[in-house]
């Protein structure tokens, strides 16, 4: 009798042990449902066959595009002749019924020079006198303001969500006197900064940087042989949200 009550008890435990490995209890916190979402948007935007790549780089080229503006900064000396000539790359991503708002970095703006021209150049080729709307050196960026003409461009969105790292993503560039470079890459996050796997030129710094549903996740800060080094937009929000209705 008491070898069958053992046995009896023994089983209970192992049913138990059993019943307790099926318990799965669902992670509720705000950083687990973010990735959550975050994985959500990457499986429902991949590019999974030909046909969808064709028209995610057919809307880059014909829309997309025209968010993004060639800058021109020129120094000049006492009689207004130019002396020193450096291009960046722009992106449209706010205007108003006044202005053009163009996002770039802060190594284009040149605070020190007492005369100093900045044109920004649009995918159709316009060239068209800008003026320097906000900068802050800290954070390595710059906002150029042009008057508004009656061009149709694009205003580009942003992301709510980074990539996730291997992800593919976009950039889009301009590097003088070429214009609308397009380069596919790999989305990395590490060290709490974000990086694009593509070679690039110090002509786009400043160019965006999208992902699979074309939202700029940020634009080029930096840039090596193998890497670029992105400033992405929750610094880009800190910057430009107490400035403009964004």
């Amino acid at each position: 009798m008491k070898k069958i009550s053992l046995l009896i008890m023994f089983l209970a435990l192992t049913l138990v042990i059993q019943g307790c490995q099926l318990l799965v209890f669902e992670e509720n916190t705000f950083e687990y449902r973010q990735l959550s979402d975050q994985y959500n948007e990457y499986v429902m935007n991949d590019i999974i066959n030909f046909d969808d790549f064709m028209s995610f780089m057919n809307e880059a080229s014909n829309v997309t595009a025209t968010s993004v503006f060639m800058i021109e900064t020129d120094i000049l000396d006492v009689f207004n002749r130019v002396t020193t000539t450096y291009h960046g790359t722009g992106t449209l991503f706010f205007d108003d019924v006044s202005y053009l708002y163009i996002l770039t970095t802060f190594q284009v703006i040149d605070l020190n020079s007492r005369r100093v021209h900045y044109f920004v150049t649009d995918a159709y080729g316009e060239k068209m006198p800008a003026e320097i709307f906000a900068a802050d050196s800290t954070l390595g960026l710059g906002i150029l303001r042009v008057d508004r003409n009656s061009k149709d461009y694009e205003v580009i969105n942003f992301a709510s969500y980074l990539p996730l790292s291997d992800e593919l993503v976009l950039m889009i560039s301009d590097s003088f006197p070429t214009q609308n470079i397009q380069k596919l890459g790999y989305f990395l996050y590490q060290d709490e900064t974000s990086y694009m796997e593509v070679t690039s030129s110090q002509n786009a710094n400043g160019a965006p940087i999208f992902n699979l549903k074309l939202e700029m996740i940020g634009i080029q800060y930096l840039y090596g042989d193998t890497y670029v080094q992105i400033i992405d937009y929750n610094t880009i929000d800190d910057f430009i949200r107490p400035l403009l209705p964004i």
